[in-house]
């Protein structure tokens, strides 16, 4: 394909993308305070519609500039817009609920939004990045982050929705969320599609390890693979739990929140304390 028209596609479709998470997330917001038939109806096809286009766009940035788009903050941000969004879709077809949208998808529109206002294609890539075996690798630990994230999410609003009703509160989050056991639903359907995911990436990322090993001899010793195990290892239980021992509703919304908060100071402390080889990965 001509660079000129995938460029001009790229530059397109960079425009396009938040206005169109702005038509998706209004759909979602006034189905869930109106009820409105309409919204209602266009929920699905704006939802469809904006993957496939976003999807298209990652796809072109990663033809036409050789890398996965992972290499900058605002790459990193409509990477993860993407994973958000395809988590949430997952997560409605699964449960044939679309009450819960308008939450995911303002996450969306803001991640793509600041993402379209700053992107570059200038700088120097590390080379790395250009493995597909690495990409795919990156890429899935996107979307099981993402995940988790998302069932966090619904484990707040499961707990939001709780509280309310134990202090017999029926206000408007009462009345349009969904009930406490979807809620609970939706969280463990998100969460273990993060650990699908969340496997795949250690899968992948011990045979690239394996493969690099000359580039990388410590790499089985480094912080960050290590806490991904271990964030895995805490999800893991979580299903075990979940579909072995029959644990469900607030306690398996706690340890799924629990599993979050893992992640997310295993995150800090590999960016912000202790030195990993990943932290590399960035454009320069």
């Amino acid at each position: 394909m001509n660079a000129t028209i995938v460029n001009a596609a790229i530059h397109l479709l960079n425009t396009l993308l938040p206005m169109l998470y702005a038509l998706a997330a209004l759909a979602y917001v006034v189905d869930f305070f109106r009820d409105d038939r309409l919204a209602t109806k266009a929920t699905r096809p704006m939802l469809v519609l904006v993957i496939l286009l976003h999807a298209m766009y990652l796809a072109l940035r990663t033809l036409s500039y050789k890398h996965i788009p992972l290499a900058s903050i605002s790459e990193v941000m409509t990477t993860t817009a993407f994973a958000v969004t395809v988590v949430y879709y997952y997560v409605e077809f699964r449960t044939g609920t679309h009450k819960t949208g308008m939450f995911l998808l303002t996450f969306s529109f803001l991640f793509q939004t600041v993402s379209s206002a700053f992107i570059s294609e200038m700088g120097v890539f590390p080379e790395v990045l250009r493995s597909p075996l690495f990409g795919v690798h990156t890429g899935s630990a996107v979307l099981g982050y993402t995940a988790f994230a998302v069932s966090a999410i619904y484990g707040v609003l499961y707990l939001l929705l709780y509280h309310d009703l134990k202090s017999n509160r029926f206000g408007i989050v009462y009345r349009h969320l969904p009930s406490l056991d979807l809620l609970s639903t939706m969280s463990r359907r998100a969460a273990v599609l993060g650990l699908v995911f969340l496997t795949i990436t250690i899968s992948l990322g011990t045979l690239w390890g394996y493969l690099e090993r000359v580039r990388f001899p410590h790499f089985y010793r480094d912080p960050k693979p290590i806490s991904t195990v271990i964030v895995w290892v805490v999800y893991a239980i979580g299903a075990v739990l979940h579909y072995g021992f029959g644990w469900t509703g607030r306690r398996t919304v706690h340890f799924s929140l629990f599993g979050f908060a893992l992640l997310v100071i295993s995150i800090m402390a590999v960016r912000l304390w202790i030195p990993s080889f990943h932290v590399g990965f960035e454009v320069k």
